[in-house]
């Protein structure tokens, strides 16, 4: 059975490029290694993966959900052997949402073919993918922006989010999205100690979202490492 990783958080938190790290981080320590974009607004996969023919979750989605139709539907990558990929492909014609009961095969499914099994989640509560997942996953972590927008998040959530069995809070900012962010002292997440907004711009517009940490300030490879061992052993106050 796999450990099951929830990563959630308030709008523009970077919840992905956090997500992406964590699985990175995993698949470098030899853990076979999954990693689900749930969100059917943004196209990940093309992020994470670059052009690839592979079918996203809105095909899956469109028929039964079956092993072999799963496994079809992960990408394997080539850089890094030891993690797989699912997300919404942006050319895909069937693009669907997933139901309850459609996720909640998808992560039986899953459950059997990875150790660890990262899900990046949405910050939208009522969402199909949230829903089933805040009930499943054993460890959560929840990122929140350090600004009023974060701080609305948690005010709106936090009887929510107290209730999770597992949850480990983070809080900074994990990209900026304006010129005038990267000029600040502090840039991006974790006191700005990730890289500028335009860096991080440069790998997701080249597909290769997991080479992040490359570029990152050792404290935040760090932290990752040391998120990434609190989500594995449960070492978190709920």
């Amino acid at each position: 059975m796999a450990k099951h990783i929830l990563i959630i958080g308030s709008p523009g938190s970077g919840k992905s490029v956090f997500s992406a790290a964590l699985a990175s981080a995993a698949g470098k320590r030899n853990r076979q290694t999954l990693l689900i974009s749930g969100d059917s607004r943004i196209s990940m996969l093309s992020f994470f993966c670059g052009n690839t023919d592979a079918d996203g979750l809105g095909t899956l989605y469109a028929g039964e959900i079956t092993s072999q139709r799963t496994a079809d539907a992960i990408k394997i990558l080539r850089e890094f052997p030891n993690i797989g990929v699912m997300g919404f492909q942006i050319h895909e014609r069937k693009r669907q949402e997933g139901t309850t009961a459609q996720i909640q095969q998808l992560y039986t499914v899953l459950d059997g073919m990875a150790e660890v099994v990262i899900w990046d989640g949405t910050s939208d509560w009522t969402d199909a993918f949230q829903t089933v997942m805040t009930a499943k996953a054993e460890v959560t972590a929840c990122l929140l922006t350090a600004d009023v927008k974060g701080l609305l998040y948690f005010k709106q959530y936090q009887d929510k989010i107290r209730r999770l069995a597992h949850c480990l809070l983070l809080e900074g900012l994990s990209k900026p999205y304006s010129l005038h962010e990267e000029m600040d002292v502090t840039i991006g997440g974790f006191d700005g100690i990730l890289p500028f907004g335009r860096e991080i711009e440069r790998y997701v517009m080249e597909g290769d979202l997991f080479s992040i940490l490359t570029c990152c300030h050792t404290r935040y490879r760090e932290t990752v490492e040391h998120t990434l061992d609190d989500l594995l052993e449960g070492r978190m106050e709920k």
